[in-house]
C-alpha cells in the first residue's frame, strides 16, 4: 500500500508538469457548406481532461462518442499508476458510445448528458460526412459488442477500439481527427484540449 502511494505521488510529480505543458487550444472552424446542403448538428463537449463528440442523427436522436484508454475509461480504474501507464506507451483503447434522445441542442445536451461539461461547442457539418463517421464508429462498436462494458461514471458504453491508446493517439487528438473527417478545420495538437470555435 505504501509503495503504491509513493509511486502515485512520484507519478504526479513527474507527469503533472508534463501534462500542464501538453495543454493546447484547439481552434475549430465549421466547414463551408453549400447553400441547400443537408446539414447535421455536431457538439464538442469539454469535460476537463477529456472531451466527447455528439452527432445529431437523421432520425432526430443524437449519439455521443469518446475515445480513451481501456482501463481508465471502460473499467474505471483511474489511479495515478494507470495514468502513467496510459501515457508511457501503447495500451488497449476503448470507444465510448451512447445514443440519446434529440434533437441536438444546448438544452437537450444539458438534459441528456449525465456527466460534467465545462464547455460546449455547437456547429453544423455536411450530413453525408457525419453519416460516414457514425457508420465507421458504429462498426467498431458492433465488432466489439461481445466485450462491451458500461461505465456509469462517464455515462457511456465502451467497446474495444482497434487503434491502441498512446500519448500521440489520445482522446482529444482522436476527437480532432473525427472532426477533420467531417470537413471541420481544426488547428492545434495537444494531449489536453481547450476547445474554441472560430466563427
Amino acid at each position: 500500500m505504501l509503495r503504491r502511494l509513493i509511486l502515485q505521488v512520484a507519478a504526479l510529480g513527474v507527469f503533472g508538469p508534463l501534462l500542464a505543458a501538453c495543454a493546447t487550444t484547439y481552434v475549430v472552424a465549421p466547414p463551408p457548406l453549400a447553400p441547400g446542403a443537408a446539414r447535421a448538428p455536431v457538439a464538442v463537449l469539454d469535460h476537463g481532461r477529456h472531451s466527447s463528440l455528439v452527432i445529431g442523427l437523421q432520425d432526430g436522436r443524437m449519439v455521443r462518442y469518446a475515445y480513451g484508454n481501456w482501463r481508465w475509461y471502460a473499467q474505471g480504474i483511474t489511479g495515478a499508476a494507470e495514468g502513467v501507464a496510459a501515457l508511457s506507451g501503447q495500451t488497449p483503447a476503448a470507444l465510448g458510445r451512447r445514443v440519446m434522445a434529440g434533437p441536438l441542442t444546448a438544452e437537450t445536451l444539458r438534459q441528456q448528458v449525465r456527466v460534467g461539461v465545462a464547455d460546449t461547442l455547437l456547429l453544423d457539418v455536411d450530413a453525408a460526412a457525419a453519416k460516414r463517421l457514425v457508420d465507421k464508429l458504429d462498426g467498431i462498436a458492433e465488432a466489439g459488442r461481445a466485450r462491451m462494458l458500461t461505465n456509469p461514471n462517464v455515462d457511456l458504453d465502451f467497446f474495444p477500439h482497434p487503434v491502441p491508446y498512446s500519448e500521440a493517439h489520445s482522446s482529444n487528438r482522436v476527437l480532432a481527427g473525427w472532426l477533420r473527417e467531417m470537413g471541420v478545420e481544426v488547428d492545434g495538437d495537444g494531449l489536453i484540449a481547450d476547445w474554441k470555435l472560430r466563427r
